[in-house]
């Protein structure tokens, strides 16, 4: 008896433990619920500057990818071989038109000048000569025919070896700087290899490669931005090819950008180093206006960057809605929504540290 007294305490805790958790149960949803309406204007309205996204106008662009590149660019590269007798710059270094850059051993050319001359020397006075006897009546026409063609053959070799004895001297073909070194001091090389490269960037150009449906807004002299490691430039497009790949069914743009601001600070500044060397050969977007429907700007600040994603604060009905939006060009403080957006809509211009979606809003008094 005394066990069966023992035992009904523990079978009143089984019987009153689900009445328990229903009450837990719904604790937890009315904590839940009183978290909500706060959220949702339960609480007091959190003041906020409210205003109307900006029309971008009649057009909107297009981004491409383009790579920038000098104006002049020349990749110098062996005539004959040789040993690398002397590397005369340095890379960055500034040249001008002329100037020697690179010398090789030119000891068998220069024999070779040695030797055409002498045979010219000799050709030269064997015509006159013949020449003298020919006017003479001493000598045939076919006589005076053979002294000529010798002498014109061994003009023409002293000047092949002139040709090649030069050419061991590698020198700028236009003012710039060296961009790339492929060899060094001693270093043998052979017809075409690759020895030196300069560029002109005085001026920057861009080279990009259009989808060929785009190609009905594209003109010469037509204005588009540039954006390249954070820098962002204006140029015009100064070529464009007349047929499209038919591989990748684009067409061949080149864009020359406006000249940078001489007071304009660059990350490196050596002496003798061009200040925008170091953004050449780097991919860029370029921006490309188009007709079709526009986007709208909105404040720089408005847009929150979600590890990647791009959100701002709708103002709807009073309550501040977080919405998922596709961005274009940023210009003058400005950001681009090119989707998620409507021109009749009212967001938030910047979002308070604490706002959250679905909370109660209300326009701070001017």
């Amino acid at each position: 008896m005394r066990s069966l007294g023992k035992g009904r305490p523990s079978g009143r805790l089984i019987r009153r433990s689900p009445i328990l958790g229903l009450v837990a149960l719904v604790l937890v949803a009315a904590c839940h619920k009183e978290k909500k309406a706060a959220v949702e204007g339960g609480g007091s309205p959190v003041s906020v500057s409210i205003m109307a996204p900006e029309s971008a106008g009649k057009t909107r662009e297009v981004a491409v990818a383009g790579v920038v590149r000098g104006i002049h660019e020349a990749d110098l590269t062996a005539r004959v071989n040789g040993q690398v007798e002397r590397i005369a710059v340095h890379l960055g270094q500034r040249v001008e038109k002329g100037q020697l850059l690179l010398q090789l051993s030119g000891d068998t050319f220069a024999s070779q000048v040695t030797k055409a001359r002498a045979a010219l020397s000799y050709a030269r006075t064997n015509f006159s000569r013949i020449d003298r006897l020919f006017k003479d009546g001493s000598a045939s026409r076919s006589e005076w025919d053979q002294a000529k063609q010798a002498l014109d053959v061994a003009r023409a070799e002293e000047k092949g070896a002139l040709a090649k004895l030069s050419w061991t001297r590698i020198v700028a073909p236009f003012p710039g700087w060296i961009a790339n070194k492929a060899v060094r001091k001693g270093d043998v090389v052979l017809p075409g290899a690759p020895l030196l490269s300069v560029i002109d960037a005085s001026r920057l150009q861009v080279l990009s490669h259009v989808p060929d449906a785009l190609v009905g807004e594209l003109k010469i002299g037509l204005g588009v931005r540039f954006e390249v490691n954070g820098r962002q430039m204006t140029g015009r497009i100064k070529d464009l090819s007349p047929s499209s790949d038919p591989t990748t069914h684009t067409v061949t743009v080149k864009v020359l950008l406006e000249p940078l601001s001489t007071t304009e600070e660059a990350p490196v500044r050596l002496p003798g180093i061009h200040p925008v060397n170091h953004i050449v050969g780097m991919y860029g977007k370029l921006s490309i206006p188009v007709r079709g429907t526009p986007g709208l700007f909105v404040p720089e600040g408005a847009v929150i960057d979600h590890e990647g994603l791009r959100e701002i604060y709708v103002v709807t009905q009073g309550h501040a809605e977080l919405r998922y939006v596709r961005t274009g060009r940023r210009i003058n403080g400005k950001i681009e929504i090119l989707s998620g957006l409507s021109a009749n809509e009212m967001i938030v211009a910047a979002p308070p540290v604490g706002l959250a979606d679905g909370m109660a809003v209300r326009e701070t008094a001017p």
